[in-house]
């Protein structure tokens, strides 16, 4: 909208001048006016041909990148339908169990990349500690709520108090809980948020970013669901988690999502949200993660 608003406030400007000159009987007012417009149709035209052509560059980008992943990505492997580990205070801190998680969610998708001939993914992570305050490239402070991405210095901030508050099943405030969907509580909910916000770095350096997130973001959002899913999906089928935690991670999708649908920074409804890492981990294909973007 701030590119059409200069070209129509001269389109009022124009036509404000083209009006006093036709009341004092000018011929050279309509042909002000007719100018004006004209000129305001060329630049509508050419912002819309600028969209359409990122719209289809993001859409060739993404069939290049999970298409391949589509036919060679190393599916797991079920080993022991016997839970190994569900994570519990006792033996984890909450840094150590969300260190665990992203050396995991890591390890499957260089895997997966490297399997395409990708290059592997580089990303950089901080567990803020309690009453910590992170300055970031982003212009955003990483503090006891943090739970993000920042593609500026590369770095996924999770607040270790944040976190805790979804293990423990305490985290409040959050859009899609306050509607009355789902509550976030346990250790693979604390997952599924590091899962999310590793998706964005592979969204970034993959090329997503660039080409088409400033004109909308639930797209990425529900497409980071989808990718954690489908980690999930391996996590799951190695016999780490039971199906009590896969619902722990659908709770927290539930409980994460918003109703501010009229903005630009819309994550997506709760229950868009849900469908999005379910469809990651029921086909457990990153490919079935194209269809979120573009929108």
């Amino acid at each position: 909208m701030a590119s059409l608003r200069r070209p129509l406030l001269a389109l009022l400007v124009g036509l404000g001048a083209a009006g006093a000159l036709a009341g004092c009987g000018s011929d050279d007012a309509q042909s002000v006016a007719d100018d004006v417009r004209q000129e305001v149709r060329e630049r509508r035209e050419r912002i819309e041909q600028d969209l359409r052509e990122r719209r289809d560059r993001l859409r060739e980008r993404i069939d290049e990148v999970l298409g391949e992943l589509e036919r060679a990505f190393p599916r797991a492997r079920t080993t022991s339908p016997q839970v190994q580990s569900r994570g519990n205070t006792e033996s984890n801190t909450i840094d150590t169990y969300m260190t665990q998680i992203i050396k995991s969610v890591d390890g499957y998708w260089t895997r997966t990349l490297r399997a395409s001939d990708l290059p592997e993914p580089r990303v950089t992570y901080s567990w803020v500690p309690p009453g910590g305050r992170q300055p970031t490239r982003c212009g955003t402070v990483a503090d006891d709520s943090a739970a993000f991405y920042c593609p500026s210095d590369d770095t996924i901030y999770v607040a270790q108090r944040f976190a805790a508050a979804l293990w423990e099943g305490v985290a409040t405030g959050l859009p899609g809980q306050q509607a009355g969907f789902g509550r976030a509580a346990g250790d693979f909910g604390v997952a599924y948020v590091i899962a999310h916000e590793y998706a964005h770095n592979l969204q970034n350096e993959l090329g997503l970013f660039t080409i088409g997130r400033a004109n909308s973001t639930k797209p990425f959002e529900l497409q980071a669901d989808c990718m954690a899913g489908a980690w999930g999906a391996a996590y799951y089928a190695e016999g780490h988690v039971s199906r009590e935690d896969v619902q722990e991670a659908i709770n927290t999708a539930l409980a994460v999502g918003d109703f501010d649908v009229s903005s630009r920074n819309h994550h997506g409804t709760p229950t868009e949200r849900r469908a999005a890492w379910l469809a990651g981990f029921n086909s457990g294909d990153p490919a079935a993660c194209r269809q979120f973007v573009p929108a």
